[in-house]
């Protein structure tokens, strides 16, 4: 408190208690005055406290305010992801009413998934409202029931989401239709010319065991013996494996739900699959 204010209140201590000093109106008129001085010296040190949180706010980096209107540059922001990291698809086997992070990825428009063993596929065109950047879009997917699974990113007014259905067979990436629309693939079948760093979904053939790959028009082969910490060893229990490969200079790497990262390099001559049944 300070000594304006401690006088004041006992000069209106004294008025009530009928002890104040000759010149009653007077003396009330100057101990309002000095009312007022108190009041506007403690509105000044409040607005001055103020300018000081507020700069230092600024400083920091602080926002005491809600998100502003959406813009291209924050959706592209919320849609950017790190291109050096394997893609997020979630388990082999999924829980329902569970949220898992995963990773769209872009080559195919936003619009298939390979999630809990399956293909998925939706209508939603995430595209449309989501700037693109890099080779993915991160977010979560969930089991809502056996036959729809839902993606969701971001959060507030840049939230999105998409419910995904799904599907067998193969040739369900948009971007990427079967050679022969009457006679759609069994399996994924990524490009013939990939560009290099985006994924793109495959099927990869292990009913010989996880050794080789065709990809980018050419055959692949694994930088290591994988089949002991996959259980991909050729014994039939697995005809194919479905996840996304992308090249990165001389090295392929295939990521699928479940499995670590795969890579893979050039075959060289003389090295091709083997003949098996």
């Amino acid at each position: 408190m300070t000594d304006d204010e401690d006088r004041l209140r006992r000069g209106l201590r004294d008025l009530a208690q009928g002890d104040a000093p000759a010149g009653g109106a007077m003396g009330v008129e100057t101990l309002l005055a000095k009312g007022r001085r108190a009041r506007a010296h403690r509105r000044g040190a409040a607005v001055a406290c103020a300018v000081v949180l507020t700069v230092a706010g600024a400083g920091l980096g602080l926002r005491a305010t809600g998100p502003g209107p959406r813009t291209p540059d924050s959706r592209a922001s919320v849609a950017a992801a790190p291109a050096d990291q394997p893609l997020e698809l979630g388990p082999a086997v999924a829980r329902i009413g569970v949220g898992y992070p995963y990773d769209l990825v872009r080559s195919c428009g936003l619009r298939f998934a390979v999630f809990d063993g399956s293909k998925w596929v939706t209508d939603t065109d995430l595209a449309s409202t989501i700037a693109l950047r890099g080779d993915r879009v991160s977010g979560s997917m969930t089991l809502v029931s056996k036959d729809v699974a839902r993606f969701e990113m971001g959060s507030g007014s840049l939230k999105e989401t998409a419910d995904f259905h799904r599907v067998s067979g193969g040739g369900h990436c948009p971007l990427l239709p079967p050679a022969n629309p009457a006679k759609p693939p069994v399996l994924e079948q990524s490009p013939a010319n990939a560009v290099e760093g985006f994924w793109y979904p495959h099927d990869l053939i292990v009913h010989c065991g996880l050794r080789f790959a065709q990809f980018d028009g050419r055959w692949w082969v694994t930088v290591r013996d994988y089949a002991k910490e996959t259980g991909i060893d050729g014994s039939g229990r697995y005809v194919f494996v479905t996840g996304f490969i992308r090249k990165t200079g001389d090295r392929a790497q295939f990521d699928s739900p479940g499995l670590k990262p795969i890579e893979f390099r050039p075959a060289k001559d003389g090295e091709e699959p083997p003949v098996c049944s």
